[in-house]
């Protein structure tokens, strides 16, 4: 081989070599591909020539330095060990072979690798348990669009990170998006702490998601459809064990199954979520199995609830103080009845006069007239020492004009009241 043809190797070498240098860090595949196989060609060449001349030694060992110093950018550009499954260089061909010089930042990579490692186990039992909720009773649409996306991210992830297949694939992304290889971990295990956030955002979200399907329910029992209403609760429940709204609701549902034991069950877990509501319906269960103590403490807990926590009526939804009222007639309607079923009439006759006036409200600002303690301070009166028929009978009338049949206790109360009012007629009768 001729000096000149040796010379011209040379030349393509580092034309080769300097059109990498001058991309401004951004080389194309085919660019290095040309200096690696340009390479090549000066090995071949050189190994042809016996005696190399001085300068041609120092002109490769120039630009071989220039090569080394591109390591970094040639390792971030391509694969090399894909490429060398195609050419199949051999092993003393050492540019084949470059390695990305260690960056500072990389001696803390088992750090980020150890970080990344734990944020995924963690993202993991958080799906888990976000699934566990969800798939405890029928899942619904809603269940499993959001068990199957939270897990397809997480697998995607994981995947993506701790498989071959998966770091490649980011590892390329990453390269495509520009980013240092040095930061490469740092991103893996960013990537896995958006998860995790994005994971305790949605786990945080739960009460809410069960919030809306106990709304859901209370839709459902209001159509009268109780199956779906006790499914949808339960469902809301499994979301959020805490809450109160469908503990009460479900302990509702259990009652008209008659299915007593269980509603109280749901009755005190509601109670114990702090809902004033529930009671008012564990004491009225109380009053029903003539556990009238037991009534009272609940009933009185409740009545004692609502005075502390003190709401400004003018600060609530006209709805939200509608129920407020309610639950106060409730308390205030079934002390009355407890302290009645005890013999205790003054104080039951307090609590009854409390709730009619409460009940007052109801009716200027509700159009709503509840009965029952119309129809309790009824029987109050009748047992008192001093008798007093005809306020008993006003009384027993107005039980008689408003009460609601469907309700058990009180169709018992409308035939007592009937009783009264027919006793009275027929003894007018027999005056005249």
């Amino acid at each position: 081989m001729s000096i000149l043809e040796l010379y011209s190797t040379l030349k393509h070498y580092e034309a080769a070599l300097t059109a990498v240098e001058k991309t401004d860090n951004k080389p194309s595949a085919e660019a290095i591909l040309r200096v690696l196989i340009a390479r090549n060609i000066v090995h071949e060449k050189f190994a042809d020539i016996a005696h190399i001349s001085k300068d041609k030694l120092i002109k490769l060992i120039e630009l071989d330095s220039r090569l080394k110093k591109q390591a970094g950018l040639i390792t971030q550009t391509v694969q090399l060990a894909d490429l060398r499954i195609i050419f199949h260089p051999p092993k003393d061909y050492w540019w084949w072979f470059l390695e990305a010089p260690t960056h500072p930042r990389d001696h803390l990579d088992w750090f980020w690798n150890a970080g990344t490692v734990a944020l995924l186990t963690a993202s993991v039992s958080l799906v888990v348990d976000i699934s566990s909720r969800f798939l405890s009773t029928s899942p619904g649409f809603l269940g499993s669009f959001a068990v199957i996306s939270q897990s397809a991210l997480t697998l995607l992830t994981a995947g993506g990170i701790l498989t071959k297949a998966g770091r490649t694939g980011i590892e390329d992304i990453q390269l495509r998006l520009g980013i240092k290889k040095y930061l490469w971990q740092e991103v893996k295990l960013g990537l896995s702490g958006v998860l995790l956030i994005s994971l305790i955002g949605f786990r945080a979200s739960l009460p809410l998601i069960s919030d809306y399907v106990n709304e859901k329910g209370v839709k459902n029992y209001d159509d009268g459809d109780w199956s779906s209403a006790q499914s949808n609760y339960e469902r809301a429940l499994s979301l959020n064990p805490d809450n109160a709204d469908a503990h009460y609701n479900l302990g509702r549902i259990y009652e008209d199954l008659q299915d007593f034991k269980k509603a109280r069950t749901q009755y005190r877990l509601a109670a114990q979520g702090g809902l004033d509501a529930a009671y008012n319906e564990l004491g009225r269960l109380y009053i029903q199995d003539k556990k009238y103590s037991q009534a009272v403490s609940l009933l009185l807990t409740g009545l004692e609830n609502m005075q502390e926590e003190d709401i400004q009526n003018k600060l609530l939804k006209t709805e939200d103080i509608k129920i407020q009222n309610d639950t106060q007639y409730a308390l205030l309607k079934n002390l009355g009845w407890a302290r009645l079923k005890q013999g205790r009439y003054a104080d039951a006759e307090t609590y009854l006069r409390d709730a009619i006036e409460l009940d007052k409200i109801l009716e200027e600002e509700f159009k709503q007239t509840p009965a029952a303690a119309h129809c309790l301070l009824a029987q109050v009166i009748e047992n008192k020492p001093e008798k007093d028929p005809d306020n008993a009978l006003a009384e027993w009338k107005i039980c008689l004009r408003y009460t609601d049949i469907r309700n058990p206790d009180e169709d018992i109360w409308v035939g007592m009241a009937r009783e009264r009012i027919d006793a009275q007629d027929k003894t007018s009768e027999s005056t005249k």
